[in-house]
């Protein structure tokens, strides 16, 4: 770990606090910036961004947190943020659940979930486990395998490179009877790991507890499914039909368009400017997604665009993070340079993870093996209580999320599956509106707190 006295100087981002989201980083300014990170270190960033916490690097005497390497198969390993609610030896969830296990969107990390760790883990003796898939933020990035993708077995061999390293980590970090939640490409994940991995154990009791799905991709049915010809007895053969000749999918482009702020209504200065993306002319945003399409189905990923950048790679990269946190902008500068500095790294690793997604997912981010499709039969037969969670300005399939929510209810003849609208939000929803979320989510899991 680098100890240059940089580390402790926080470098000032190249714009006027008014203006954070309509400037981008000079070509001058980027250079400076791809120097600086040469005196910076993952294990400095990282701890920069957990900083914020009340528990971390220091103890608030209620709970303990750790980073973690937990090494598995073919020398890789694992990187997790642990942190231990030492109030009480008995967890305050029901059923005896004492571990939550967080897992992040694609090409993101568990520092996303810095906005969220403090409000999970202050339920009495429970443990919040945020983990860096195999291949994305400080876990190993191993070469990702030339995996097809032509076949249902082609895909579930791209899941298994995931889900496998997960189910690695948890049983040598002896994880049982808990609460799994994936954020996007990690609530797929979640899901894909729920259907191969949730057996009963020991004491009869499922290994996933309670599953909580956050704005998942790969839930709709489309054209382009694998899946699509497989007859299901529990939608009407007119509306199946209908889904299976979808071709819309996600707006992904509202990743990169769209700022934090105009999602959240928050304008705390009230000369802060914002970006309407949506008003680019036609012709441009038709450009963009040709070249996203161009991109997809050659198998190239985005980040490796961004890596051959070289020293101006922190212009494009504060592209997003001035939209992705803009809220955090407009209240601590410095903090939001934490940030930046962290996904500066994390995006700049080695390509690994990054190039699943063309071969789970085809063009136009829809599944080819879709969630709808595999989820609402397995939950029903093992019982697993499942919380869908959209923001009101999501980029994802909302009414995907709220059709299988019905079709897992009409199955299980009852609420075992519960969908909920965070206000205020788009797709990051934990980020935009953690109060709403925090809410809705500790009832879900009928968390008696203090």
């Amino acid at each position: 770990m680098s100890t240059s006295s940089d580390q402790n100087t926080a470098f000032q981002p190249p714009y006027p606090l008014t203006n954070a989201v309509e400037a981008n980083y000079t070509y001058m300014a980027s250079l400076k910036d791809w120097f600086r990170q040469f005196r910076l270190s993952d294990e400095y960033v990282e701890s920069q961004v957990l900083s914020i916490l009340p528990f971390f690097p220091e103890s608030d005497g209620k709970r303990v947190a750790k980073i973690i390497n937990t090494p598995i198969s073919n020398n890789n390993f694992i990187h997790e943020f642990c942190v231990d609610n030492v109030e009480s030896e008995v967890s305050a969830l029901p059923d005896g659940v004492k571990d939550i296990v967080l897992i992040h969107g694609y090409a993101a990390s568990l520092g996303l979930f810095f906005s969220n760790f403090d409000a999970l883990s202050s339920i009495p003796g429970v443990r919040v486990h945020a983990i860096d898939l195999l291949g994305f933020g400080f876990s190993s990035r191993p070469d990702f395998p030339s995996f097809k993708s032509d076949t249902v077995e082609d895909v579930m061999k791209v899941e298994d490179w995931f889900i496998d390293s997960i189910e690695e980590w948890r049983a040598k970090r002896n994880i049982t009877n808990f609460v799994l939640m994936g954020h996007s490409f990690g609530g797929y994940l979640s899901s894909c790991y729920a259907l191969k991995y949730n057996k009963p154990q020991e004491n009869g009791k499922n290994l996933i507890n309670k599953l909580v799905l956050v704005s998942p991709v790969g839930v709709e049915r489309n054209r382009y499914s694998l899946l699509k010809d497989i007859p299901n007895p529990f939608v009407d053969d007119t509306e199946l039909n209908r889904q299976n000749t979808n071709t819309q999918g996600p707006h992904v482009e509202d990743e990169l368009l769209k700022d934090q702020s105009t999602l959240t209504g928050h304008h705390i200065n009230p000369d802060y400017k914002h970006i309407n993306m949506d008003n680019s002319e036609p012709e441009t945003l038709s450009r963009r997604m040709k070249f996203l399409i161009f991109l997809w189905k050659r198998n190239i990923s985005p980040f490796s665009i961004v890596r051959g950048l070289g020293p101006f790679r922190s212009k494009l990269i504060g592209r997003w993070t001035t939209r992705r946190f803009s809220d955090v902008y407009a209240e601590d500068a410095d903090y939001y340079q934490h940030i930046h500095d962290y996904f500066y790294r994390t995006f700049n690793g080695k390509g690994s993870g990054e190039y699943a997604i063309t071969r789970v997912l085809d063009v136009g981010a829809v599944p080819k093996l879709p969630l709808m499709d595999r989820l609402p039969m397995y939950l029903t037969k093992k019982k697993v209580p499942t919380l869908w969670l959209y923001g009101d300005h999501d980029w994802m399939n909302v009414e995907a999320g709220q059709e299988i929510v019905k079709e897992i209810n009409n199955i299980a003849n009852k609420d075992l599956a519960r969908f909920s609208l965070i206000p205020s939000a788009g797709h990051h929803l934990y980020l935009d509106n953690p109060g709403v979320f925090h809410s809705v989510v500790l009832k879900f899991l009928k968390a008696k707190l203090t």
